[in-house]
């Protein structure tokens, strides 16, 4: 039994350094060259482990304050978990648009919609600096794993900015040992210098969500006295 149980830690300890490993290299990497995760790729990072542990597509979705009949874009859909459980909460009435920039991708999710049965999201490939939505016709935006992985993330946060309702929400969720993973200080910065402001944040180092409200702003004038 210890025997087996040495094997077990060892492979364990070999495993963990592993990542780190990739995780270093992937950063050095990033400096020299922008790489997006290739669609193969979300089946890997989209596993049963994170779906029911670490980032629970169901918890995620609750926490944006979803409301039925709401419209809603998401950035990075990948397989689609998060998706549907946004598409759920919404119900019939609401309208999930999923983009991404990888065809492949969108051919993936739209097979599963057709197989799963469900007509209230639209799959498309789109530009995330040009949504081609009219201003301020969105309740929610929100992207998992994904912010980072666009080379001018600000940019984006601006077109995402533009869509929002002045009530809306934009919610963004990310993970260790994701090799694209920012801090919770670095994605704030982004959203301030798109005009957005904190309203809520969950999670802990390894795995958070943040939601974000347009930023209050007042005309200039006398003040009412």
């Amino acid at each position: 039994m210890s025997i087996l149980w040495e094997v077990l830690r060892w492979s364990v300890y070999l495993f963990v350094g592993f990542l780190f490993l990739v995780e270093v290299v992937f950063r050095i990497g990033r400096r020299y060259v922008h790489v997006s995760t290739p669609a193969f790729a979300t089946q890997l990072i989209d596993n049963p482990w994170r779906r029911r542990f670490v980032q629970r597509p169901e918890l995620v979705a609750e926490r944006m304050r979803l409301e039925p009949g709401m419209t809603v874009v998401e950035i990075g859909p990948g397989k689609g978990s998060y998706t549907l459980a946004v598409a759920y909460r919404v119900g019939p009435s609401g309208r999930v648009y999923a983009l991404d920039i990888q065809p492949k991708v969108i051919e993936r999710l739209t097979q599963r919609l057709v197989k799963d049965g469900i007509d209230n999201v639209i799959a498309q490939t789109g530009d995330v600096y040009d949504l081609g939505f009219p201003d301020g016709s969105i309740d929610r935006v929100f992207a998992i794993a994904c912010l980072p992985e666009i080379p001018e993330p600000v940019k984006a946060l601006k077109e995402l900015h533009r869509v929002l309702r002045d009530d809306g929400v934009a919610s963004f969720s990310e993970l260790l040992p994701d090799p694209h993973y920012p801090l919770r200080s670095t994605l704030i910065g982004w959203a301030d210098r798109a005009g957005f402001a904190l309203s809520e944040s969950f999670g802990n180092f390894f795995v958070y969500q943040l939601n974000f409200t347009k930023r209050r702003t007042y005309s200039a004038g006398p003040l009412p006295f």
